[in-house]
């Protein structure tokens, strides 16, 4: 890759960049996964740079691979992202509070056992801060899809808790 090459692919990873980070370590389930998706995902990201004809789709283009290297990697494995209580933190900052600690524990399980594009979908929007417009660039698919599978996911979610604070949490992280 030139030089100048290089310096247009930082320009445009580096503003998407955390949110992809916080996308890796959720659907991976802990640090070493994700760095390890990440660098798979730039490494293939930079060998197609130059055959990117429109560069105003990076972002979704970025998350698409990522998403599809995890696929790819959960289907040779059968390998589903588990809960890591120490990657946890670096998802959401609870600071010192032990019981929302454990209740989001419980809520990002109930994320991980809904299938796997309505999880994914769920962490992308709730977790990566991605919009509707980027997740159906990402999966595919229309925009209502995308919407349903939110909405879906959402109760599915919400159905499973069976405490207030599980439900409290739950309505922190998957702000309507």
């Amino acid at each position: 890759m030139e030089n100048n090459s290089k310096i247009e692919f930082l320009k445009y990873y580096e503003p998407v960049h955390n949110q992809l980070f916080k996308y890796c370590r959720a659907v991976s389930g802990n640090t070493e996964d994700a760095e390890d998706l990440i660098q798979d995902t730039i490494l293939n990201v930079i060998e197609k740079f130059d055959k990117i004809k429109d560069l105003s789709v990076f972002k979704s283009y970025i998350f698409s691979v990522a998403s599809n290297l995890h696929k790819s990697k959960q289907r040779r494995n059968k390998f589903k992202a588990a809960f890591n209580e120490e990657e946890i933190n670096q998802i959401i900052d609870f600071g010192q509070n032990q019981e929302h600690y454990t209740e989001f524990k419980i809520v990002y399980e109930k994320i991980l056992s809904l299938p796997d594009k309505t999880a994914e979908t769920l962490i992308l929007f709730h977790i990566s801060d991605l919009s509707i417009e980027e997740i159906q660039k990402i999966q595919g698919g229309s925009i209502s899809g995308v919407k349903s599978r939110l909405q879906r996911g959402r109760e599915k979610v919400l159905s499973l808790l069976k405490t207030k604070e599980q439900l409290k949490i739950a309505m922190m992280l998957l702000t309507f």
